[in-house]
């Protein structure tokens, strides 16, 4: 029950930095250490090597439905990405029926990467050339898989600035500065791909405010504002990096937790509840004290996608909200009835 009384006080996995170039001054980058490669790629002295150690990025930019657009995937030194249609490669893409269920595959070896085509119906092509053999790519080439199109970019290399800062834009919540929903179902989407393939758990908490109607009609809107703001921050600081907090529309947030089974998703939410419960918040000199209802469920062999595992966790949020709130409900697996 949210309530306002007289007298008390008070934006994941997964997140990165914002980055920006906005009046960065390339005279001043110091020929040192990590930024000697740097200064080489601005140079064009470089262009076809990485600094060692440094991680590349593939960035989505052209997707037939308008789909994941800005979507950057990691390659790591001596790592292979695979992309296809098969839940089964690292970047899958289901949905494309122009890619093959094994695409193609960049390898990061030594100071180069290589882009390399699967045997493809359709092919692979970089900069509008058919790859008939691996290719180095220079970081700011763009490739081809079917219908998608992919730009590569070191991760030293200053465009890579730019990408990342307009990602960050289009990801976050404006308000909490914690994911957005969209953030939420890219990410949602990749776990549970990366789960089915290496039989991984997965698990899904969703939550909601009890009675946050409630304290916007009697504490006004920007106390309203005040109290996610401080829920989504003191829920955020006792989450692990790889976990994914995301507010996904007005108070309902949802934690994404990679590698956590139903047991181990069942006692995070139960400190959840009784974070948000316990939070110190004072707005104008008048304590607001809010609870929250919970719903967890994990990612079983039977769902077909995302909104599958979704769907059960609302539906155990249904049962906290209507069992009176501030409590935690865990959705039974269909094994168990």
């Amino acid at each position: 029950m949210a309530r306002a009384s007289d007298s008390h006080p008070s934006a994941g996995r997964r997140s990165d930095p914002d980055s920006h170039t906005d009046g960065f001054d390339l005279s001043a980058v110091s020929e040192s250490g990590l930024t000697q490669g740097y200064g080489a790629i601005l140079r064009g002295e470089r262009s076809a090597e990485l600094a060692e150690g440094v991680e590349a990025n593939i960035i989505l930019i052209a997707h037939p439905e308008g789909k994941r657009l800005g979507v950057r995937y990691r390659l790591s030194p001596n790592e292979a990405l695979d992309i296809g249609r098969s839940g089964a490669v690292s970047v899958s893409l289901p949905e494309v029926l122009s890619v093959s269920r094994k695409h193609a595959r960049l390898v990061h070896r030594g100071d180069s990467v290589t882009l390399e085509d699967l045997g493809s119906t359709n092919g692979t092509y970089v900069n509008g050339r058919l790859v008939a053999a691996p290719e180095v790519l220079r970081s700011g080439d763009r490739f081809q898989v079917g219908a998608i199109h992919f730009k590569f970019l070191h991760e030293l290399d200053v465009e890579h600035a730019y990408y990342e800062a307009i990602y960050q834009l289009v990801t976050r919540d404006g308000l909490t500065d914690i994911y957005n929903k969209r953030k939420y179902q890219e990410e949602a989407e990749r776990e549970l791909a990366r789960a089915r393939r290496h039989e991984r758990p997965l698990a899904l908490i969703l939550f909601d405010l009890d009675e946050f109607k409630e304290v916007n009609d009697t504490c006004g809107h920007l106390c309203g504002d005040f109290v996610l703001k401080r829920v989504a921050s003191v829920v955020r600081e006792r989450l692990r990096p790889e976990q994914l907090f995301a507010r996904i529309g007005g108070d309902e947030f949802v934690i994404l937790a990679p590698e956590t089974d139903l047991e181990g998703a069942r006692a995070l939410a139960g400190k959840i509840r009784a974070l948000v419960a316990e939070v110190d918040l004072r707005y104008m000199g008048e304590k607001v004290t809010v609870t929250c209802s919970i719903g967890v469920a994990a990612a079983e062999s039977q769902m077909a996608d995302p909104d599958d595992l979704f769907r059960a966790a609302d539906q155990a949020l249904y049962v906290s909200k209507h069992g009176g709130g501030d409590r935690v409900t865990v959705q039974k697996p269909r094994a168990e009835g």
